[in-house]
């Protein structure tokens, strides 16, 4: 047997390694947790603002959001200590019933998950914005004349004392600064990030965590794995490796893709993977537009970057959510498309008009295959027309929206949408399932034909949630985790 350095190794620190990390760790079980993005400390949030540090990741230069611009998809991701949660919206929901219905294993529900639902709501204590703004009210009045209900979303938020202040105006302090706030929860809240919840936790039961650590081989030896990475110190790369008997992969539904695909079929260290790996990859159906120039109240606030959504489950299944006050000019639909262009060279206006954002998700069962190409890049594969009749109800909801609040419409043009979507909740690639021949793991999250090895990120998910996915993800990660705690 090799050396062992600790029993778990964690490759993630998002919502599903961070449930795993704390769990385990409760358990005693030593755990050492691998993420390749930096600690994201208010002097990080501080360097933004000012333009002196780096916002989007590349090689040699760790910023807090990765762009993945894939042959056949583009996604914006997080990269930093706490995962997904440094950039989500803190949007905290479960899924429809009806998310569960088809490609799940048998017996894995909402009504089963429920226990492990109520943990991570236990943890992460989401509530509604405790103060509406001008945005909530607007949004009830607009959902009253079309019919349909708008819900105040409960927010994984640290409210302000006086919540009086969410209503305050604000004033507009250029991209930067504007990106910083939104990334923090808005000017009077703050979001509760994975790394004020379950990592502190976890360190507390002595799980170490290790920024800037990048894994790119697990490898198999007699009963453990090593797995290797290299760790970004001083301006350079150095090259490492950790073994242990058991290790969780949750680095996000795309890179653990990636890593799979590598080990199974560049390096072959794990070369019995399953030939469903990197099917099923879904978008979540994320869409979005912007209402330029309604004919309602958006007084500027200084409230959450989201408070609530148009509920179309029922009617389009779909929701339809605000996502705040545009206070710039961004340079039309081109500079839009690619968030790159935020921060970089683009240059931007105080707005002279209100635009109001929003953002689509829903269930969209349109499923693409993630695949290598040249060089060992991802490339997502998919039909665009399969999602045709998904991008028409999101157009048509948005037009809807539109007329309803007097504003005029831009969103992605139709054809592009379809041949290149555009995601925030990558999901999919290394699925539950029954058996390897529908699946990547096992009902508990284990690697089909590699015993000790697990998934517990969005790769997991078999179908989209329709919803905001990071509390199932959680749920998932805290129902595997309990399982494989009282197995081993």
């Amino acid at each position: 047997m090799s050396s062992v350095n600790c029993d778990l190794i964690v490759i993630g620190s998002g919502f599903g390694g961070s449930v795993c990390a704390l769990r385990a760790a409760e358990a005693g079980l030593r755990v050492i947790v691998l993420e390749r993005g930096p600690r994201i400390t208010p002097r990080v949030y501080e360097d933004i603002a000012d333009g002196h540090a780096p916002i989007f990741h590349a090689e040699g230069n760790p910023g807090i959001l990765e762009l993945h611009r894939l042959k056949g998809l583009l996604a914006l991701t997080a990269n930093g200590v706490g995962g997904g949660s440094n950039v989500y919206t803190a949007v905290t929901v479960r899924p429809p019933r009806e998310a569960f219905e088809d490609g799940w294993p048998s017996g894995l529900n909402l009504e089963t998950l429920a226990p492990c639902y109520n943990r991570v709501e236990a943890m992460i204590a989401p509530t509604p914005i405790p103060q509406a703004v001008a945005r909530t009210t607007t949004l009830e009045s607009i959902g009253r004349k079309m019919g349909e209900d708008v819900t105040r979303l409960p927010l994984s938020m640290t409210w302000p004392d006086d919540p009086a202040v969410l209503r305050q105006q604000p004033v507009a302090n250029g991209v930067y600064h504007e990106l910083a706030t939104w990334l923090q929860g808005g000017r009077a809240a703050r979001k509760k990030t994975l790394d004020q919840t379950y990592l502190p936790h976890a360190q507390s039961h002595g799980a170490e965590i290790r920024p800037h650590s990048e894994v790119h081989a697990i490898i198999p030896e007699a009963d453990a794995y090593r797995v290797s990475y290299r760790r970004w110190h001083r301006d350079a790369y150095q090259e490492n490796s950790i073994v242990a008997p058991y290790v969780v992969i949750a680095a996000g539904a795309l890179n653990t893709t990636r890593l799979l695909l590598q080990c199974r079929d560049v390096s072959r260290t794990l070369p019995n993977l399953s030939k469903r790996l990197g099917r099923q990859f879904y978008t979540n159906g994320d869409f979005g537009g912007l209402l330029i120039g309604p004919e309602v109240d958006l007084t500027p606030d200084a409230g959450p970057p989201v408070t609530a959504w148009l509920d179309l489950w029922k009617r389009e299944r779909l929701y339809l959510m605000e996502t705040g006050l545009v206070p710039y000019d961004l340079g039309g639909l081109a500079g839009l498309l690619n968030p790159a262009t935020w921060c970089g060279t683009m240059r931007s206006s105080k707005a002279k008009r209100r635009t109001w954002s929003f953002g689509i998700m829903g269930y969209n069962d349109n499923p693409g295959q993630l695949v290598l190409g040249r060089r060992g890049a991802l490339v997502h594969r998919h039909n665009p027309d399969v999602g045709a009749a998904f991008q028409a109800r999101s157009m048509a909801v948005l037009r809807e929206l539109a007329e309803t609040a007097k504003a005029k419409l831009m969103a992605p043009p139709a054809v592009f949408a379809r041949r290149l979507p555009i995601t925030v909740h990558p999901l999919g690639g290394a699925g539950i399932a029954e058996s390897p021949e529908s699946g990547v793991t096992n009902p508990y999250g284990e690697v089909f034909g590699y015993p000790g090895l697990f998934v517990a990120d969005g790769g997991l998910l078999p179908r989209p949630t329709g919803a905001p996915p990071s509390m199932t993800i959680a749920a998932l990660a805290e129902r595997n985790i309990e399982h494989f705690v009282k197995q081993r």
